[in-house]
């Protein structure tokens, strides 16, 4: 699954009120601890983040003393746990790396996510429990996790995949139009490492993020600082190919020369790809419009200008690529509109596919 298709598993929970601890696999640097943070934004939760691998069993098990008499043991609560006193009554308790623990730590956190409990302490009501690691071939440091512990968990696999990052995190977060500009073009970028390569240093989501804010300072590719501070980022190869493409593409033509016909299509497919995701990044409040009469005039009309310069473009490859990605920002709200489209290349297109629009 991707990265929104977990998210939605684990707001399900937190929504119908189900206390299942879920468990998310999937490579380093792709987002599962942000799209957490965002869940907890969006529902008003305190996440509370442990790095297990960071971590002893006692900082998650708590200390034993004796009692004042000396005949029983007792327990002193770990501080980082929750507290519905101090973090209030809403939280997400987050164990992440718990694949790249020692096992020592896994116990510790079997009793919490099984008993919701360890030694005295008792997790409150309104918390659950989000695990996150990585899969046994991602080429980290892997543990696997006791059956019993596994067991316990609802586990999800989490893909990398370009056009979630790109419409629910690139976008929404302000990436820098480079790196959305080139990732368009080339998706398997998004994330480059391999078990097969020595190299310590390869492109995630997370890198490129790190490549946006450097690029956000300063933008100037031709300064070798900034060249090389992208290659400690995401590789020297994929750096190499990412300062050419930026450089060969700053004569492409403008999105609102093109929207306002002006000029013609481009029929070269790196000039396609920056083309359509510019005009795409035009539109990208339809992601939070809920229907067609709730849009103002302006955006409708925006929106109009856009479908036609989609289905304007060279080849029906890239205006199917553009309709896709259309139909990622809001699918009912882009299907109407295409239908109410007045373009005779529309209806023309949708001739030989409508399987597009899911009809």
């Amino acid at each position: 699954m991707n990265l929104r298709e977990f998210k939605e598993c684990v707001k399900f929970n937190i929504e119908n009120g189900l206390r299942h601890a879920v468990l998310g696999l999937g490579a380093p640097g792709v987002g599962k601890s942000q799209v957490i943070k965002q869940i907890g934004d969006e529902l008003g939760y305190k996440v509370i983040d442990l790095r297990l691998a960071q971590m002893s069993e006692v900082e998650i098990g708590g200390l034993i003393y004796p009692n004042e008499d000396r005949t029983k043991t007792r327990w002193l609560s770990p501080e980082v746990l929750p507290d519905e006193e101090r973090d209030g009554k809403k939280t997400i308790l987050l164990l992440d790396e718990i694949t790249s623990c020692p096992k020592r730590v896994q116990v510790a956190a079997y009793q919490l996510i099984l008993d919701r409990r360890v030694g005295q302490y008792t997790l409150p009501e309104g918390t659950f429990v989000i695990g996150l690691g990585n899969r046994e071939d991602d080429d980290g440091v892997y543990i696997r996790l006791a059956g019993p512990l596994a067991d316990r968990f609802e586990i999800h696999y989490i893909d990398v995949d370009f056009r979630t990052w790109k419409n629910d995190f690139a976008i929404p977060f302000g990436i820098h139009p480079y790196v959305i500009n080139y990732l368009n073009f080339k998706p398997t970028a998004l994330h480059t490492q391999s078990v097969d390569s020595e190299s310590m240093v390869f492109a995630t989501p997370r890198s490129w993020e790190r490549v946006s804010d450097i690029l956000k300072k300063n933008s100037d590719l031709t300064n070798p600082v900034i060249v090389n501070k992208i290659a400690g980022n995401i590789g020297e190869a994929e750096a190499t190919q990412f300062v050419s493409f930026i450089n060969s593409s700053d004569n492409g033509i403008s999105v609102d020369d093109y929207l306002d016909n002006k000029v013609a299509a481009p029929t070269d497919p790196e000039r396609v790809a920056i083309l359509t995701n510019g005009m795409v990044d035009r539109v990208s409040f339809l992601k939070d419009v809920n229907d067609v009469d709730s849009l103002s005039e302006e955006n409708r009309n925006e929106v109009a200008k856009v479908i036609d310069g989609i289905f304007r473009l060279s080849t029906a490859e890239f205006t199917i690529v553009g309709v896709r990605d259309l139909l990622e920002l809001n699918r009912s709200v882009v299907t109407q509109l295409i239908h109410e489209s007045e373009n005779p290349r529309v209806d023309e297109f949708l001739k030989y596919n409508t399987y597009l629009l899911g009809e």
